[in-house]
């Protein structure tokens, strides 16, 4: 099992516009998809297509909570969710029509504030298995809370970035997620020697993902995969789908370097189809021939 624990879940609406995003200007939305939204629920999504076991865990409320269950429960997703004050959150993606490829806009809520009382009742009904933290802190977590609530879960994985990011190293996480970017923003540098360092300092794994080059994992060995090319459709999600293969396929008893490239061509397949809701585990496993597994240093 693998448990998806989001503390800031979302409804997640992607609107397709009938041309490209002009600021100050009427766009008319020619397609949109609502479905519930956050890092680990996609993340749960790519080990369900595997056939592998999670569920997604989190805080939710008001009349969007309502529809987040619903809409979780039509997928058929398994989840352990809290009821709290406020309003869950909507996250808007605009694909721009005409566009072949490139990245939505994307426009994200803030979120309702971090509620102690329901993130303890939530945490007291999670499911045994590898709990992995996704995604933003809510609004006001205090950095200390979130400290002792990671060492409360173990050796939990987390993908998260910033306060999050530089917590997990705190509490002793057994494996980061960064990107480049938020791996520059937490030590000042996006190279994988940098992420060697942090490994050799803190003793935590970085899988450090790179966009359409592919990503890295760094332990007590490094391993690097190159992406295979595509042409990308929406890349959002490609990320919590690799991390969410990979994690199954080493639950899995893959080795690292196999579950890193099956990991990779996932990221890809999502990219190339279109997100997380149109991800398909045939396309992810005919794209591991194209990914390159680079000799470790």
């Amino acid at each position: 099992m693998i448990v998806a624990l989001t503390p800031n879940l979302s409804l997640d609406r992607t609107m397709t516009l009938d041309r490209p995003l002009l600021p100050g200007q009427l766009h008319r939305v020619t397609g949109l998809t609502v479905a519930a939204g956050g890092k680990g629920v996609n993340l749960a999504r790519a080990v369900r297509a595997f056939g592998g076991a999670s569920c997604v865990a989190g805080v939710v409320g008001g009349f969007n909570g309502q529809h987040f269950r619903a809409l979780l429960d039509a997928e058929g997703l398994g989840s352990v969710l809290e009821n709290g004050e406020g309003e869950t959150r909507e996250c808007q993606a605009l694909l721009s029509g005409g566009d072949s490829g490139g990245h939505p806009t994307e426009i994200n809520e803030a979120g309702p504030p971090y509620q102690p009382e329901a993130v303890a009742r939530l945490l007291a009904r999670l499911p045994e298995g590898q709990v992995v933290v996704c995604g933003s802190l809510a609004p006001g977590t205090p950095t200390t809370a979130f400290i002792e609530m990671l060492r409360g879960l173990g050796r939990p994985v987390v993908d998260s970035s910033g306060a999050g990011l530089q917590a997990a190293l705190e509490a002793g996480a057994s494996l980061i997620k960064p990107n480049e970017h938020e791996l520059e923003g937490l030590i000042g540098s996006p190279s994988l020697e940098s992420a060697r360092e942090l490994h050799r300092r803190s003793g935590v794994e970085v899988l450090l993902t790179r966009g359409e080059r592919g990503a890295a994992l760094i332990g007590a060995e490094v391993w690097e995969v190159e992406a295979p090319h595509i042409e990308v459709r929406n890349p959002v999600g490609s990320g919590d789908t690799l991390l969410g293969t990979f994690l199954w396929a080493r639950q899995g008893g893959q080795s690292a370097p196999d579950a890193l490239r099956l990991a990779v061509a996932a990221g890809s397949a999502n990219a190339m189809l279109g997100g997380p809701l149109k991800f398909r585990v045939e396309v992810a496993r005919e794209l591991v021939d194209q990914t390159r597994l680079l000799t470790p240093v």
